[in-house]
């Protein structure tokens, strides 16, 4: 399986999470990471923390976002505009593996 560098992302693409550079713990709805590489740790809110669970498996982004709207009160739009922008900040932190 190779891994691709991107610079951004649209709704075909498929993702996975990277769970290989961090300690990950579950504190209630939330998800906090530890990079094993530098110490910083990065918490995600609730939503957060759905979007990183539903990214256990490779995934295009549209079905991420497909399965959003059925969770959470939120058009399409709105939630793919804000999926992909959660998602490339999920890259800026090598949080997301590109397939």
């Amino acid at each position: 399986m190779s891994e691709s560098v991107q610079t951004s992302l649209c709704r075909e693409t498929i993702v996975r999470r990277n769970e290989r550079n961090f300690l990950i713990s579950h504190i209630g709805e939330e998800v906090v990471l530890m990079d094993i590489h530098n110490g910083q740790y990065i918490g995600l809110n609730a939503i957060g923390s759905a979007i990183w669970e539903k990214l256990e498996q490779p995934v295009p982004v549209h079905e991420v976002v497909h399965a959003l709207t059925e969770e959470y009160a939120v058009s399409l739009q709105l939630c793919e505009r804000e999926t992909l922008l959660f998602l490339e900040k999920m890259m800026q932190h090598q949080m997301l593996i590109i397939q």
